[in-house]
């Protein structure tokens, strides 16, 4: 017996082994499979056979799940799964979504679905009313913040802005680098069809109180403040309640600038006024009481 096989190494006998030799072969041959396979007895029901090391020839039996997944199973938002072989699970939350900007809300125990993305400026709003996600889309209620409503550049002798919305609770305008060509007036504000029954006010620089008891359509953010030809204005006006069409319902303006000369000379003036009209504020007309050119920006915002 010199022919060991190659994988395992048992002797087996050759062509010139004597015939007496042959049962001692076969027993050495034997007993060389019997020890190779001992591994290979044993185990129970469901077990399945493992290497226990390296070493050739080396099992070991073992149950089926230690370490091993036996199963998938899909739970909630989950599809798929399987006992055997590879096994697909997939989210359905992600084909819940349709659309960019949709969100998941839920719907219920265990239950969700898509909310569409809303339109520019709208906000997520709570709404039990909305079934079934008692949520929305919405614009945002009246309540605080200013909007843009119009940018204007003065010029000639007078500048007028219509189409003002009535949509908001007042209105606030800005003034910025507003002057004249002349010397002496005021800038004058004509509320369209409101008219006023009086002004109060206060130069600051003198310290002189003013009050003009005269009704009429115009009025004025800066009173008796006459800057010369070339003084930049500025300031700020409030129109308080501007849409009502009630008569005597909190019409009011209250307004506050000051002029600069070059020379680094101001004027300050706080001015209020009440407005008796029942006509809504929807248009202004800005000009100077002595008919000079006026230049400048007014912007207009509305206020909630």
């Amino acid at each position: 017996m010199t022919n060991p096989t190659s994988n395992y190494g048992w002797q087996m006998p050759t062509a010139t082994d004597l015939v007496t030799d042959l049962p001692a072969d076969f027993e050495v041959f034997g007993q060389a499979v019997d020890t190779a396979m001992a591994d290979l007895l044993g185990g129970t029901s469901g077990q399945i056979l493992a290497k226990n090391s390296n070493t050739n020839m080396d099992f070991v039996w073992i149950t089926n799940d230690v370490g091993d997944i036996t199963a998938v199973t899909a739970g909630t938002g989950i599809t798929g799964g399987g006992t055997s072989g590879a096994v697909t699970i997939t989210n359905d939350m992600a084909t819940t979504i349709t659309a960019a900007g949709d969100i998941v809300v839920g719907t219920g125990s265990g239950t969700y679905d898509n909310l569409p993305i809303g339109t520019t400026a709208q906000v997520l709003t709570a709404d039990t009313t909305v079934s079934p996600y008692k949520v929305k889309w919405a614009t945002p209620a009246s309540g605080g913040g200013m909007t843009l409503l119009s940018t204007t550049t003065l010029s000639g002798t007078s500048t007028t802005i219509s189409g003002i919305s009535g949509s908001y609770l007042n209105l606030f305008i800005l003034f910025d680098r507003v002057t004249q060509n002349t010397t002496g007036g005021y800038l004058r504000m004509n509320l369209g069809a409101a008219t006023f029954s009086q002004y109060n006010g206060i130069k600051e620089s003198t310290g002189t109180a003013f009050v003009n008891t005269g009704s009429g359509t115009f009025m004025t953010p800066f009173g008796q403040n006459t800057p010369n030809s070339g003084y930049e204005l500025f300031g700020q006006s409030t129109i308080y309640n501007y849409a009502s069409t009630v008569t005597n319902n909190g019409k009011s303006v209250l307004s506050t600038g000051a002029s600069f000369s070059g020379a680094g000379s101001f004027g300050p003036t706080i001015v209020t006024s009440y407005l008796d009209s029942a006509a809504a504020i929807s248009s202004i007309k800005f000009d100077y009481s002595n008919g000079g050119t006026i230049s400048g920006t007014v912007k207009i915002y509305g206020v909630n």
